[in-house]
């Protein structure tokens, strides 16, 4: 009897830590090789679709993903938006550490945003596979629009880049 006691308090108790993690905010990184790149960009989508490709050592990254979804909150159009870490899934903590403050903003949504980590034991293959014209230069931001053009750029964006690369 205590045994089924300790086992029911030890099954709340993981419980309630699932659900911490997930009202905190934790992101979860979905593990991302070459192989599965071509159906992440696939084409045409029904709206436009920003890449956002970042890193824990990239200074201006999360500058960049924070500007990505402000100027989405206000944009004249509907578009989806992927981010994929360079950094491994194993290092999901201090992914989620990074992102923390922006995946508790609720205007900003990131916590709804697809989230991927690289899962390549060499990092240029997934680097060529999501844009063989990138040298590896960070953060890369691709937007893919529905009559199947493709724009991509390095740097911290501007919403004038932004509307650029959806309109022309």
């Amino acid at each position: 009897m205590k045994i089924r006691w300790k086992l029911f308090a030890m099954g709340v108790a993981l419980t309630a830590v699932a659900f911490t993690a997930q009202a905190a905010g934790a992101l979860q990184f979905q593990p991302l090789h070459a192989r599965n790149v071509p159906a992440l960009l696939r084409t045409p989508h029904a709206r436009p679709l920003i890449v956002e490709i970042w890193s824990l050592e990239c200074s201006y990254c999360r500058e960049n993903i924070a500007r990505i979804a402000q100027w989405r909150r206000t944009a004249q159009q509907e578009v989806d938006v992927v981010m994929v870490s360079m950094d491994g899934p194993d290092q999901a903590e201090m992914l989620n550490r990074a992102l923390a403050p922006l995946a508790r903003d609720r205007k900003i949504g990131i916590a709804h945003v697809p989230q991927y980590a690289n899962a390549e034991d060499m990092p240029e293959r997934l680097r060529a596979a999501l844009d063989p014209g990138w040298q590896g230069e960070m953060p890369r931001t691709i937007i893919l629009r529905p009559d199947g053009k493709r724009h991509a750029s390095s740097g911290l964006l501007t919403p004038q880049a932004l509307d650029t690369a959806l309109r022309d």
